[in-house]
Order: C-alpha cells, then structure tokens, then sequence
C-alpha cells in the first residue's frame, strides 16, 4: 500500500521539473548587422543567427525590414541553414534608422518573434539620434510563459499535496 502513494508522491514533485525543463525557448545568439549599429552603407543580406536549430515549413520564418520612409527593403524569402535565418535586401540608398522584424521557429516548433533597429548613414548621423527601446522582445515573452508554467506546477503540486493529505487522514 505504500509503493502506490510513494509513487504518486514522486509523480507530483517531478512535475515542476518538467514544465521548467521544457520551457525553455531558443534566443538570439547575433544578428548581422547588429542592433544599434551604425553602417556606412546598406548591407546586401541580414542573418540572425538563434542559439537552437529552426524549421522551415511554409512560410513559418520571416524578416521583414521597413527602412525610414516605410519602404520594404527585403528582396527575397528568407532561407533557413540551421540556427541562421537569412535573407538578401534590394540594392538601395535608404540611409536612417532601418527597421527589422523577424519571426522563426525553432526545432521544437515554438515561434520566436522580435525586432530590433540598426541605422544607416554615411557618417552624419550621430549615436543619439536613434530611439530604441524595445531590446529583445522574445525574452520578456519567454519569460511571462515561463511563470505561467512554475505557477501551474506549483498549483498542481499543492494539489496533489491537499489531496494526499485527504485521504490519508481518511484512512
């Protein structure tokens, strides 16, 4: 009788340990150009390279780059070679705060999405001139998802804890 509750007290504990463990979500590693650069000219590709291999299944990873007039400057449907997301950019003369939106998956099928700024000018912009608040925002989504599971693992256990107690005290 007591290898069934012992058993169920051990299923309980590893709960938490399971969610934790597969809430992890892959991140950028470097992107090319990098966030708040200053370039002279634009490049002729953009790569963001994330620390876990991605998938390509349709058109599941995106980039999109908005130059300072509003104008996509993306020319092709971004390749994926492992944990790099690549995509070539038109031949122009955009010069200003360029705008980059990426969305990928990750081998293990979660979506990653996120933007950063970088800016183009042939020496005539200086550092300052630049907003840029939003850093990474994949993290701050990972972790949001990442309390939601430790709340529903500590909830499960303090469940399966008044429920053991229950019935043995019914017992």
């Amino acid at each position: 009788m007591r290898s069934p509750k012992f058993l169920l007290i051990a299923a309980l504990l590893a709960i938490p340990q399971i969610y934790t463990s597969a809430s992890a979500h892959t991140v950028i590693v470097s992107a090319s150009p990098a966030e708040n650069t200053i370039l002279e000219v634009l490049p002729s590709s953009i790569s963001i390279t994330f620390a876990e291999e991605l998938i390509d299944i349709g058109d599941s990873n995106s980039i999109s780059v908005i130059d300072q007039a509003g104008s996509e400057l993306v020319l092709t449907k971004p390749l994926v070679s492992g944990a790099v997301l690549t995509s070539e950019l038109l031949p122009t003369q955009s010069l200003g705060l360029i705008k980059v939106s990426y969305r990928a998956v990750a081998a293990d099928g979660h979506v990653i999405t996120g933007k950063y700024e970088f800016t183009v000018s042939p020496k005539a912009v200086a550092v300052t001139d630049f907003n840029s608040p939003e850093v990474n925002s994949p993290s701050a989504d990972s972790d949001n998802k990442l309390s939601i599971y430790l709340i529903i693992s500590a909830t499960l256990v303090v469940g399966g804890g008044l429920l053991l107690f229950f019935i043995w005290k019914r017992q």
